[in-house]
């Protein structure tokens, strides 16, 4: 027979457990909550974008967002650039303080009850050398996570990773599946400064056990504005460089520039690329990474 303070004390373990499980599926059905505001200096001064609220100088644009259904996203402008938010196919549940036009000095809110991609656009800020921060998209996921591929901003390094559906019940952190042929997310992958010297980018990736023979693909794009091509393409290619056959390991990469982006860097004296990194495994789907890097002239 089981003492008094020992029948106490498993009561009271039962009651803990119960009310443990009574709270978490209540935590699991919180509505999210991000902010963002209007930052004059993403990742080069006088770059305006909606960044993550607090973020400091030069961080990256928070080009996409997700948050879970029944969220609510902050928007402030308190910058000298004058933004709003326009939406241009899906519009949130409810919004508030959202100015009809671009001005300085306010806050609004939107709210988000129903699953889906948003995609909203502010014509005001940065959009040259290639560059385009006045686009955005906020992905609302509901309870299941369905077997939709998913894009994921890298942190810090201004980088997107397109990878192949997941299968329902997956951690949803942004790393790469098993069979990708990156070790780890884009984030831990790839070794690229945003900022470099000289007439060549430079950088790295770490191939997994699943890209050994695989196909790396390195391309450099610039805007045709900035390279004063006629009819101004949206992307010229400006450097180029594949190898084949690769191990699993640390891969090295140097790619120059062309011509005509060693003439683009000359007279501008900055180039701002897209580099656009392709992994194609033997068996399976293919990955890429695109990253933001400015060259600037050693002259």
């Amino acid at each position: 027979m089981l003492s008094r303070p020992r029948t106490l004390a498993l009561f009271a373990l039962a009651a803990l457990i119960g009310a443990a499980v009574a709270v978490l599926p209540a935590l699991a059905a919180a509505p999210s909550e991000a902010k963002l505001e209007v930052n004059e200096n993403c990742v080069q001064e006088h770059w305006p974008c909606w960044a993550v609220q607090g973020s400091g100088s030069k961080p990256e644009p928070a080009s996409k967002l997700t948050i879970a259904a029944g969220g609510v996203v902050m928007f402030t402008d308190h910058a000298n650039t004058a933004a709003t938010v326009s939406w241009t196919g899906s519009e949130p549940t409810m919004c508030s303080g959202i100015p009809a036009s671009a001005t300085t000095n306010w806050v609004g809110t939107c709210e988000f009850k129903e699953p889906g991609t948003y995609k909203f656009e502010s014509s005001t800020l940065f959009k040259e050398d290639g560059l385009d921060y006045t686009k955005y998209e906020i992905v609302v996921e509901g309870t299941a996570t369905g077997t939709t591929p998913t894009t994921t901003t890298s942190p810090g390094g201004g980088g997107t990773t397109t990878s192949p559906p997941s299968p329902s019940g997956g951690s949803g952190s942004g790393a790469a599946p098993p069979s990708s042929p990156l070790v780890g997310s884009a984030s831990e992958a790839v070794e690229l400064a945003r900022t470099q010297h000289g007439s060549s980018v430079r950088g790295s990736v770490k191939i997994s056990q699943a890209g050994v023979g695989g196909r790396l693909e390195v391309d450099l794009l610039a805007s045709g504005a900035t390279l004063a091509k006629a009819g101004h393409s949206p992307r010229v290619r400006v450097g180029r460089l594949v190898r084949s056959s690769l191990y699993a390991g640390t891969i090295s990469f140097t790619v120059p520039l062309s011509a005509k982006g060693k003439a683009a860097l000359r007279r501008h004296r900055r180039l701002a690329l897209a580099v656009k990194i392709t992994l194609t495994p033997q068996h399976g789907a293919a990955v890429t990474v695109t990253h933001r890097v400015v060259l600037q002239d050693r002259a």
